[in-house]
């Protein structure tokens, strides 16, 4: 054997992984082992001109030393690919780990001393089977002289036990055989002033996994978003997750306490440990003390001292090429390379998590059951996920039920009180939390921020412009004045839209009515909606009722409010969204309000027959004839006696309709004929196409198939004339129908499949009718299965728009379907029935419009 070298050498530390549980469940196959584990030792040392130090043998531990890095490292690389190919006994696989440590050691009678092996036995220590790490010293003299195909990877600064300087620690990889290892077993260097959580972080999994990635893209990263939205909570949560990135620390700066701006730099120096420099800025002396750091700054609640925080980091930033920086703020630091990233509402199982387990905190005996889940998630809900209001209502739960917490909620400011002590003062209650960012607002900011609480739903720019500006608020300054208020999250920007959540709205409301503006402003937005209502233009329809759809929270609310403020815009409004309320299957909204606006106006109100008719259209819609026929004949009688023209051909068309459902043939054609010359005298040509197919239905009903489908044809050509084909869905639906009775299966098939296109389009739930007219053509042309699938559908859509089709229409429709039913195994028929049931609208209309299979 070689003689010992002494002076600057490399050593070279290896150990089995598990070799000792393997030892006592399979020794004869072990000895095998260790035999082929010595001769690749052997014969990778004699290669590489490394000398085994027999002193250094313990168990299944060799000590090697190496007069060059160079032939240190290729060596342990070596080792590792030798055991890697080498076939095991069936019962042994052996790892093996290595540490590679340069240093001067003392050589006394064959053996080593000094700290430089102390180092290497640590380091092997914190190391995975089949893993190669290197010292920082190692690492310096290897670097420049790698093995073909292998490389170094820097894991970081890591304390190792019972040594006082921590050590960075490499790992030499093989390029050829790449392996991932769990973070090597060093002790935790305390190098990060984050507090320890007392609570459990709940859920949030997804988005932490994407912050980590943004984290490392971008070198500053500010979480934005409305109070008690969990920013904080998030912000520590990731920073304790990347702690290990930072070698030079991770440390939070809670500028919450701060009232004045100038003092920033001093809360970052204290939290840092810094103490000022006579005659020196504090922000030379931070960056002189970051600059060659890698460390990350949290710097939490920056909305309040927002410029004072953005130049200060903007600065350090710039000289301190290792520093990264986690901000929380209501709004972006609009710093260059900033990324900010708006902090979501919790999902909705994770919110239900949070509410059971601060809920147990305060009541050891709550649990989450079958009885009291759809309670807690309708909690949730109406707390629009909101972390600190969950909590908050959480801690209620130790004093009442859930269905109480539940219904106390309408006044949540005062049922949300019970934060805890420790919090800041503005986190304890729902209330405080909005007090402080409404009080960072800029005046004006406040004035819109109140105004756009207005909105029950999402909102647009327009909508805005119209309800919110006046002589103190020009249109002009809105669009700016909105941007603002979406970085501070009072208002979200929501697919192309506004909006703001329910718990930041019901505070704007409680704003606005302080102010004295309420009332007005419910007022203005009336109008407003009442302008997008009439403003129906000729072969723009889909536009129209999306339009619309986009804004139907707010009609809602205002058709509810308008019972007692104004109900004379209520019943303009409503009357208005006829068409609307039919396509978009909303048959019971308008008759309820209806019904509660007669219940409670006197019968001279002005616009009461209009209000009649309303109800009255849409009882018959639903299906109640009783009622319909009572509230049609009362509407037509009040509109002949006020004049009222257009509810009197309003009321007759729906009254013709009402008395062909019930087989009164000469009523029916009564109404209808004095309702087309009433809408010929107005020029109301488009009331006019309506009646005409309306006539056509009645003249099929009648028997007269060929009368029908020539006034059918009418309605759909004076519709195209008009520029209103968009309007032709319901009588090409009915004009295929009398085409089948007239089995004409060349016009059936284009015209309903026509109609189909203009319903999809519309997003028209009336084309529950055409689904039921192609199911029986699908019957007739030999398809069952398929003819069951679009009747159910049909079906379906018919329930879910609260219509009810007449008995003569079920009666013409349903024999053909039937026999396609009998005609399949009934297994088959009832599946394909409810295959066509669970279908959404558009699943529905894309399957009839496509070609059969």
């Amino acid at each position: 054997m070689a003689a010992l070298p002494e002076g600057t050498l490399t050593f070279l530390l290896t150990d089995l992984v598990g070799s000792t549980r393997v030892w006592e469940s399979a020794p004869a196959a072990m000895r095998d082992a260790m035999a082929r584990h010595d001769h690749i030792v052997a014969s990778c040392l004699e290669r590489h001109r490394g000398i085994e130090v027999p002193s250094g043998r313990a168990g299944d531990s060799i000590l090697a030393v190496f007069r060059s890095a160079t032939d240190a490292g290729t060596c342990a690389i070596a080792l590792q690919r030798g055991f890697a190919r080498e076939r095991w006994p069936a019962a042994v696989k052996l790892e093996v780990r290595v540490a590679l440590h340069t240093g001067e050691a003392e050589l006394r009678q064959g053996q080593y001393y000094g700290q430089v092996l102390n180092r290497c036995a640590r380091l092997l220590a914190t190391c995975h089977g089949g893993q190669t790490l290197l010292s920082s010293a190692t690492e310096q003299l290897l670097v420049d002289e790698l093995p073909p195909k292998v490389e170094v990877r820097d894991l970081g600064l890591h304390r190792l036990k019972d040594l006082t300087r921590p050590e960075h620690v490499f790992q030499l990889v093989d390029v050829d055989h790449p392996k991932e290892f769990p973070p090597i077993r060093s002790m935790t260097r305390r190098l990060s002033n984050l507090p320890i959580q007392l609570t459990a972080f709940i859920g949030r999994e997804t988005e932490l996994r994407e912050l980590s990635d943004l984290h490392r893209q971008a070198r500053v990263l500010t979480l934005i978003g409305p109070g008690g939205a969990g920013k904080t909570r998030l912000a520590l949560q990731l920073a304790s997750d990347v702690i290990g990135e930072h070698v030079d620390g991770v440390w939070l700066i809670e500028l919450d306490p701060i009232t004045d701006p100038l003092v920033v730099p001093q809360v970052i120096a204290g939290a840092l440990g810094l103490q000022e420099q006579a005659g020196r800025r504090l922000a030379d002396t931070l960056a002189d003390h970051l600059r060659d750091q890698h460390s990350l700054l949290v710097l939490d609640n920056c909305e309040h001292v927002i410029d004072s925080a953005a130049e200060l980091t903007g600065g350090l930033l710039k000289e301190c090429e290792g520093l990264r920086v986690l901000a929380t703020s209501r709004e972006p630091l609009k710093l260059p390379g900033e990324q900010s990233w708006r902090v979501p509402p919790l999902a909705r199982d994770e919110g239900v998590r949070l509410f059971a387990d601060r809920a147990r905190s305060r009541s050891p005996g709550f649990q989450l059951t079958d009885e009291n889940l759809q309670v807690v998630i309708a909690i949730c809900e109406r707390l629009d996920q909101i972390p600190l209001a969950i909590e908050l209502a959480a801690a209620r739960a130790a004093m009442m039920p859930v269905n109480e917490i539940l219904n106390r909620l309408e006044d949540r400011f005062s049922l949300l009180t019970s934060g805890s002590r420790t919090a800041a003062s503005r986190q304890q209650t729902l209330r405080a939390t909005l007090d402080w960012s409404y009080e960072l607002l800029a005046d004006p900011e406040k004035v819109l921020f109140g105004r756009v609480s207005i909105f029950a739903g999402r909102f647009s720019l327009d909508a805005v412009e119209a309800v919110c500006s006046d002589d103190r608020l020009g249109s002009r300054a809105v669009l700016d004045l909105l941007a603002r208020l979406v970085d501070k999250s009072m208002v979200t920007l929501d697919g192309g839209r506004y909006r703001c959540l329910e718990t930041i709205r019901s505070y704007g409301r409680q704003r606005l009515a302080e102010a004295g503006e309420l009332d007005a402003l419910e007022s203005r937005l009336g109008r407003y909606l009442v302008d997008v209502a009439e403003a129906r233009e000729p072969g723009h329809l889909a536009e129209w009722l999306d339009r619309l759809e986009a804004v139907h929270d707010d009609i809602r609310a205002t058709l509810a409010w308008s019972l007692t403020a104004d109900p004379e815009l209520g019943v303009r409004l409503a009357s208005a969204l006829n068409m609307f309320w039919q396509l978009r299957g909303h048959a019971s909204e308008p008759r309820q309000f209806a019904d509660a606006l007669l219940a409670q106006m006197p019968r001279d109100f002005g616009p009461r027959p209009a209000a009649l008719h309303l109800a009255g259209a849409f009882a018959y819609v639903q299906g109640d004839f009783d009622a319909a026929r009572r509230l049609l004949s009362e509407a037509l009688a009040e509109a002949r006696t006020a004049g009222d023209w257009p509810t009197v051909l309003l009321a007759l068309e729906r009254a013709g309709l009402l008395a062909a459902a019930a087989d009164e043939f000469a009523a029916s054609q009564a109404a209808l004929e004095e309702g087309l010359v009433l809408a010929r005298e107005l020029g109301d040509h488009a009331s006019e196409a309506s009646i005409l197919h309306q006539l056509g239905l009645l003249a099929s009903r009648k028997g007269d198939l060929a009368g029908a489908r020539s006034l059918l044809e009418e309605s759909v050509q004076l519709r195209r004339t008009l520029g209103r084909s968009d309007e032709a869905s319901m009588p090409l639906t009915f004009l295929a129908a009398v085409a089948l009775l007239q089995s004409d299966v060349e016009t059936a098939r284009p015209s309903i499949v026509e109609s189909l296109e203009i319903g999809r389009a519309l997003g028209d739930r009336r084309a529950a009718w055409s689904l039921d007219v192609l199911a029986w053509l699908t019957a007739l042309e030999g398809q069952p299965e398929r003819a069951l699938q679009l009747a159910g559908a049909g079906s379906a859509m018919h329930e879910a728009s609260g219509n009810r089709p007449p008995a003569a229409w079920v009666g013409s429709v349903t024999p053909e379907v039937e026999r396609a039913r009998e005609a399949l195994n009934h297994e088959v028929a009832q599946a394909a029935w409810e295959a066509g049931r669970r279908m959404s609208f558009d699943e529905a209309l894309e399957f009839a419009i496509g070609a059969p299979a």
